[in-house]
Parts: structure tokens; sequence; C-alpha cells
């Protein structure tokens, strides 16, 4: 829980009423992290350059790129008719060697794995920004307290803040963390049952949970098998039957939140949502798990009353998809500890 992470306190309520509900308080909390994402600026275009740094450079440290998005800002105007935006794109990317085994301690942290390296530039000053969350928000954010899982967690971020600074240079700078909300993740476990194959039953489960996203607007928009890395033949997590990660993407959604009237493309530093699923073996039940969407908001100050309504109703979309798929709600903690 939070409180076993620091000495947390309840510091400020947040009250929002937004377009025709009255969204409940949301308790904020302090946060151990100093801040939520470092920050590289450019004075000029190098999209290029930084393609071919994510699908290159970034082996030298351990670091794979996973179903990038270029562009993303031609779909928005493709959708809309324009765009704020020169260039946004999203560059999933994760350290297999260092997170692999940390998965066998507290699975949670697939739910920033995949992570998010952002790249965008606006119209309104042309600067280009390469951003990413920092370990210790990422933490924070997954309630993660563990000393065992933390030190190396946050120190396999040195290399890849090296190597950007390295290869592709810029201006470094952070983004303070300003509170976390109380509820920073939502968590659900799925019965399996009696099953004659499991690998049978997870292919088909796979099958219906892309197809319910997909018939309420959403888009799969990544894939990782973690266990079954294409990367590495060791299996490493020997006690999981199946742990994957899903980017799960709304582009309306998106375009809201990160283009047009107000837009804070800085907040895709958390797109597209990476959901982990897993299966232990002689377990049955599929346990899911997702950071919410009203944490994007609360740790980097949001207060736009129509973006926040669109956040409310994701955080309510998505549970209900789940729950759909026969998902329990459960609180959140290590889940191999519940």
């Amino acid at each position: 829980m939070k409180k076993s992470i620091m000495s947390f306190a309840i510091i400020g309520m947040v009250f929002l009423n937004i377009q025709g509900y009255a969204q409940e308080s949301v308790k904020t909390i302090e946060s151990q992290a100093k801040n939520i994402a470092v920050v590289y600026t450019f004075d000029k275009e190098n999209d290029k350059r930084f393609d071919e740094f994510a699908k290159q450079d970034l082996k030298e440290i351990g670091f794979f790129l996973n179903d990038p998005h270029h562009r993303v800002n031609d779909a928005y105007a493709q959708m809309s008719g324009s765009t704020a935006l020169d260039n946004i794109g999203f560059s999933s990317i994760l350290d297999e060697k260092t997170l692999r085994p940390l998965l066998n301690k507290d699975p949670r942290l697939g739910g920033f794995s995949p992570f998010n390296l952002l790249n965008y530039r606006k119209k309104s000053d042309m600067k280009t920004v390469v951003a990413h969350l920092t370990p210790e928000a990422i933490l924070d954010i997954l309630e993660i307290s563990d000393v065992t899982i933390r030190e190396p967690f946050i120190k396999s971020f040195e290399p890849l803040d090296n190597l950007i600074s390295q290869k592709l240079g810029g201006k470094k700078s952070y983004i303070p963390f300003q509170k976390l909300p109380q509820d920073t993740m939502m968590n659900f476990e799925i019965p399996i049952g009696e099953v004659d194959d499991i690998d049978e039953y997870l292919e088909k489960f796979q099958e219906k949970f892309q197809t319910a996203f997909q018939k309420e607007g959403f888009v799969i928009a990544g894939f990782y098998n973690i266990k079954e890395s294409f990367n590495s033949e060791e299996d490493v997590m020997p006690a999981f039957t199946a742990f994957w990660s899903y980017a799960i993407c709304h582009i309306p959604f998106s375009m809201h939140e990160f283009d047009g009237e107000n837009g804070v493309p800085i907040a895709a530093i958390f797109a597209p949502c990476s959901m982990y699923l897993y299966v232990e073996k002689d377990n049955k039940k599929i346990v899911l798990g997702m950071p919410t969407l009203i944490t994007w908001s609360t740790t980097l100050g949001i207060s736009d009353t129509k973006k926040l309504e669109k956040i409310h109703e994701l955080d309510i979309k998505i549970p209900e998809i789940i729950r759909s798929l026969g998902g329990v709600d459960v609180p959140n903690g290590n889940p191999l500890k519940r």
C-alpha cells in the first residue's frame, strides 16, 4: 500500500464539477518522487535521428523498441481536420534483462512495461521534445516499496538517460511531481475454472479481450509477450504460464488530451496505456492491472475540465469492459502476496 512506501499524508481534496456530473472528491497524497518526467528539448527538428536512436542505438544498452507509432498527429489531423502538433510519436521501450526477473517479485511493474519514450513538437514554438517518466514516479504510481525492486529498476534508467545525452543531446530538464491520486491503479482477477487445455483457453480469451475493447472504440496499439520474449530463449519466469502486456489506445481520447485547444502533449508520457495480464502456474485466475487515467491528470496538474471529463469517462469505461469479461475488482498491492 502507499503508506508502506513512505509516510504519506493526505494533503488536499480536489473537487471536480464537470459538465453535468459531480465527480467524487479526489484525495491526493504526496509522492516520494521529486519529478514525474525527464525532458530533453531541442531547438530544431530531429525526427529521423530520434527514430534511428529508438530503433538501433537503444539496443546498445539492452532496451528494446516495441510497436512504435510515428506521427500520430497525422491521425489527429485526419480526424479533426487540423492539428496543433507538428509531430508526436510514441516509442514503447523496455529493458528486459532488468525487468523480467523483477516481475517475479512484483508483477505490477507490467503497468509500465513497456513505457513510452515520447517525442513531440508543437507548431506554436517548433521545439522538439523527448521525454519519459522517471523510474521513481513509475514505482510510486504502482505503489512498489520493496527496495530490492526499486534500486535495480531505478538504476536501469541511468544508461538510458546517459545515452540520450550522448547520442541526441538537448537541454535536459525535469517536470516536478504534483500529487498522486489515492487510487493510482485498477486491478482485477478473472476466475478461469476447470479447463482441459490452458493454452487453448488463453488463446480464446485473448480474442475476446481484444474484441471487447475494440467494440468500445479502443485500439490495441501493441502487444508484448514478456514471458516468451523474442529477445531471449531463456525462461526467467518459470512460475508463470503466461505474462503479456497490452498497449491500449483510444485515438479520440488521446487527440482530445494531447492536441487541439489546451492540448497537453507531455501527458503522452503515459501513452499508450500498458495493461499487464498474467496467469501463474497451477492458479486458476487471470490477473490484470493498469494505472488509472486520473493518475495522468493529478501527477501533471491538468485542470482543464473538458479533459478531466474524458479522463473520468475512460476510468469508468475500462473497468466496465474488464468486468464484462468476468473481471472482479481487487485492491492494489503485490498480487503475488494477495
